[in-house]
Order: C-alpha cells, then structure tokens, then sequence
C-alpha cells in the first residue's frame, strides 16, 4: 500500500481557494504577506511549500520543472530558481514542491524560498508565461478515455487518477500514464516522487503491486523520462497509421 503522510495539511490542500483567480493570466492579488507553510515529503531534497490564501494553477492542472532549463515557463519559477540551492521544481494547483540540491540545507532555504512566493505574489505578475499555458499539464490529460484504449488501458487509467495518483499528490509528487506495450505500463513520476532515494519502493511496491492486484494483465510498470516517452509515443502514432493503412487494403 502506498505510504500516506501528513494527512491534515493534504486535507486542508483540498478545500476551496477563493482569493485567488484562476489562469489564463491570473496572478496573486493584494500587497500583503502571506503565510507561505511547508509541509515534508518522504523524499528529504523536496519540501512542499503552500498558502491557504494562494493558489497557483487551475484544479488538478501541474507542470513538472527539473531544473532551471525549465524556467521560461513560469516567471515564478525563474525567481525560485534563482535561489541559490533550488535544484528543481514541481507545480500543483495548492503547492510547490521544491528539491534543493544535495548539498544545500532546508534551513538555509526555507526562509529565501517563503520570501520569493510573497514578492511575487505583491507583483501581480501572471505565474505562468506564454510557453506555460501551452506546456501545464491538463487536469488528468493523460488517463482520460480515448477511444482506441483497451478494456485493459481503461482499467489502467481509472486506477492511476482514482487510487494512485491522488496519494502521491498528497506527498507533494504525481505520476503521469505514457503507454502500455506487452504487458508493460510505462509511467513518469514527478516532484517529490521523481528523484526520492525510495522512489523504487513507490514504483515496485506501490504503483506496480496495485496494477497487478487488480488487473491481471499487468506484468511490470517502468518508469522512463520525457526522451523516451516522446520516443514510445511516436512508434505507437506510428504502429496506429500502419495498422490503418493495411486495414484500408482492399483484399
């Protein structure tokens, strides 16, 4: 079963945020200081930072930023990453969740971090630029039905957003469905999930042994990165227009 932590700051996480607008184009209102709150993950390089007065993309929407190459995304995340010590970044609709790098300390970022959030906040600046609305990941884009998916791809789907996903979220991480080929489901994890030193745990153990509870046709889930998701992606647009074209052979 998947390991389940801090359940009073994740209930609090899913009321309603009311003091903010919600995107394209919203930003923080009012000049003010906000209480920017943290709350630990297993994973001890990432931190969830969050405000009961903030909120920072639509429901269920996130955008995953591993490193600062990332920061043209968000004119929030290149204040973040500006910190010294911020190694990575992951965006939720009531969090951040920020990895710092190895070397760095929480108790030397923490305060730098909170300060950052509140100074954005008073510039009234949209968090996300232009090439972020076109990159934040839709609310479930990826387990939603499509309509070539198999009884056994649906199954998959439906468990990852109903059971996994929301469990993950809640330590501050998210896993996104890529493919399935042979048995094998493909997955990324991200935020606080992605670079834990028990991540292998949290795939073997959680995502893996619930899939294959419940759906015998499951025999492995592997995680794989952005190349190689773009890369399984195309070979399956591609196996899909070649099964086509054969089918529109007349016999």
């Amino acid at each position: 079963m998947l390991k389940r932590t801090f359940i009073s700051q994740a209930l609090r996480r899913f009321q309603t945020f009311q003091s903010v607008p919600m995107f394209p184009g919203a930003w923080f209102q009012g000049v003010r200081n906000y209480l920017i709150e943290t709350s630990e993950t297993p994973n001890p390089d990432c931190l969830r930072f969050f405000s009961m007065e903030l909120s920072f993309l639509p429901p269920g929407q996130s955008m995953d930023m591993p490193n600062s190459g990332h920061s043209y995304k968000s004119p929030l995340a290149e204040a973040l990453f500006a910190v010294d010590g911020v190694d990575g970044l992951y965006f939720a609709d009531e969090y951040i969740t920020v990895t710092k790098c190895k070397d760095s300390s929480w108790e030397d970022l923490t305060v730098q971090i909170q300060e950052s959030v509140n100074s954005f906040a008073e510039s009234k600046h949209s968090i996300l630029s232009e090439d972020g609305e076109q990159a934040v990941n839709v609310s479930n884009d990826d387990t939603e039905p499509k309509p070539d998916d198999d009884e056994v791809v649906l199954a998959v789907k439906e468990l990852l957003a109903t059971r996994i996903r929301p469990m993950l979220r809640s330590d501050g991480g998210n896993v996104r469905y890529v493919g399935m080929d042979d048995g094998a489901v493909y997955v990324m994890l991200e935020g606080a999930c992605k670079t834990c030193p028990s991540s292998g745990a949290t795939l073997k153990n959680g995502i893996e042994r619930m899939l294959m509870h419940w759906i015998p046709e499951v025999v492995e889930v592997l995680e794989i990165d952005e190349d190689f998701a773009e890369d399984f992606r195309r070979q399956e647009e591609e196996k899909k227009a070649a099964a086509k074209k054969a089918a529109d052979v007349p016999k």
